[in-house]
């Protein structure tokens, strides 16, 4: 409240100690990792909206971007049950 939102005190204060680090990197990683099978996966079954995902992913977190990617790729596969081959 005193400083707003200041991302390079959030960032210091998030890698200040080890656990906070690897909380820091555990979300970093899980959201690299998404967006590449984002990626991939989008693709290669042709999925729309691949942009949402990726911006819910941004703004709220992994909880919110994978099931919504989820959704959406079971959403063309129920549509399409040939896209899988």
């Amino acid at each position: 409240m005193d400083h707003g939102l200041n991302i390079t005190l959030l960032y210091g204060e998030l890698f200040s100690t080890r656990i906070g680090a690897f909380f820091g990197l555990d979300v970093v990683v899980s959201a690299l990792v998404l967006f590449l099978f984002i990626a991939t996966e989008g693709r290669r079954i042709a999925v729309s909206l691949l942009w949402l995902p990726v911006i819910a992913t941004l703004l709220v977190g992994v909880s919110m971007g994978l099931p919504l990617f989820l959704f959406l790729r079971q959403r063309k596969l129920d549509a399409d049950p040939g896209a899988l081959t």
